[in-house]
């Protein structure tokens, strides 16, 4: 369907667009790709994929035609410095370094880098404990003891006149007897041996017994996601976290090139595919790539919920590789750009990541 919809506005939409730029149809551009789904996808019959469409579409405005070669990542690079291919379609991202030997399209997406490490599910109570150290079980538990001080206090306050058996005598014994009520009241338990008399006290209690029934189910909730879930052993979500463990990236990656500059040894993949199942076979314990195929390849697994993706460490513009002073840089660069402004890039972004949750982190960037 989105494909259909793209040919008829391309009919719309052609050539005459560009007169002032050289685009002359062309009798078969080499265009490398790099498989990395969601951007390129291989099926049986053909190439798919978000980056794949953005190129099909831009290169049909100019009256082009391409024939694909799939290479590997490090090969792509290579074939673009050099000028063995005209384009390279793939979720290239735009570096210094890169910049210094290729030419860019306009960037067609932001996205970052994310972690990848195995999960380790909680098994014994040991691991459950371990929980009281994560940052959302503490920052619940602190908001639940104040408001439960809190309305203890109120409580306090309405009966301390009329209600002295119950929150009658000292302040810190009365107040006490408030916060003891407003505890046992939120837990269900209802001893009965502290209860509210007057009208405002006793609304007071309604109040805090519908609030306390929201409060206790979202505590609740949190163990026990934990409980199921699990989390990492060790929390990956920083640069930081990954000094000392043993690193995964694809070759020449600029998830490889900037983990090396921050003195990180890296083990080179060809693919995301192989870096996930090295984190599984324990050959490495952690895996950086561009998040969205991370994501993408690990919907696709059985075993995906053994794998756990942390973290946006790293922003990269993504855009297609040129080679330096290529004649069809302005040609290709106007038309990407049309695309980008279109309704039917949102379509497009739609159908390969925001309705999967894969590319709700990526904003489309139409700047060069």
């Amino acid at each position: 369907m989105i494909r259909l919809m793209s040919l008829l506005m391309l009919a719309l939409a052609v050539c005459p667009a560009y007169a002032d730029v050289d685009h002359a149809p062309v009798a078969n551009l080499k265009v490398g790709v790099f498989i990395e789904p969601p951007f390129v996808i291989e099926s049986s019959k053909e190439l798919d994929g978000i980056s794949i469409e953005l190129w099909e579409m831009a290169a049909n405005k100019c009256g082009w035609k391409w024939t694909y070669e799939i290479m590997d990542l490090p090969d792509l690079l290579e074939s673009v410095k050099t000028g063995k291919i005209d384009i390279a379609v793939a979720p290239l991202a735009r570096t210094a370094e890169r910049e210094k030997v290729m030419d860019f399209t306009p960037s067609y997406l932001q996205s970052g880098l994310a972690i990848a490490s195995e999960r380790e599910p909680i098994h014994t109570m040991l691991d459950v404990i371990s929980h009281v150290g994560d940052r959302a079980f503490l920052q619940l538990t602190v908001s639940l003891l104040i408001i439960t001080i809190f309305f203890g206090l109120i409580m306090w306050w309405a009966e301390r006149k009329t209600n002295k058996d119950h929150f009658g005598g000292q302040m810190v014994h009365g107040f006490g007897s408030g916060v003891w009520w407003s505890m046992v009241t939120m837990s269900t338990v209802g001893y009965g041996d502290k209860a509210p008399r007057t009208a405002i006290g006793r609304f007071v209690a309604l109040v805090w017994i519908f609030i306390s029934i929201v409060l206790l189910a979202a505590f609740t909730g949190t163990i026990a996601s934990s409980m199921t879930i699990g989390r990492m052993g060790d929390d990956m979500s920083r640069l930081s976290d990954l000094h000392n463990k043993k690193v995964g990236a694809i070759e020449q990656s600029d998830a490889q090139t900037w983990l090396e500059k921050h003195n990180i040894d890296v083990v080179p993949y060809k693919s995301v595919d192989a870096g996930l199942n090295a984190i599984l076979s324990e050959k490495i314990e952690a895996f950086v790539s561009d998040r969205s195929p991370i994501l993408w390849e690990v919907a696709q697994w059985d075993k995906g919920q053994e794998i756990v993706t942390e973290g946006n460490i790293h922003p990269q513009k993504i855009a297609f590789g040129l080679p330096t002073d290529s004649k069809y840089k302005e040609a290709i660069s106007v038309a990407i750009l049309e695309v980008l402004e279109s309704r039917t890039w949102n379509y497009i972004r739609a159908q390969y990541g925001e309705q999967k949750g894969l590319l709700s982190d990526l904003d489309s960037d139409a700047g060069n």
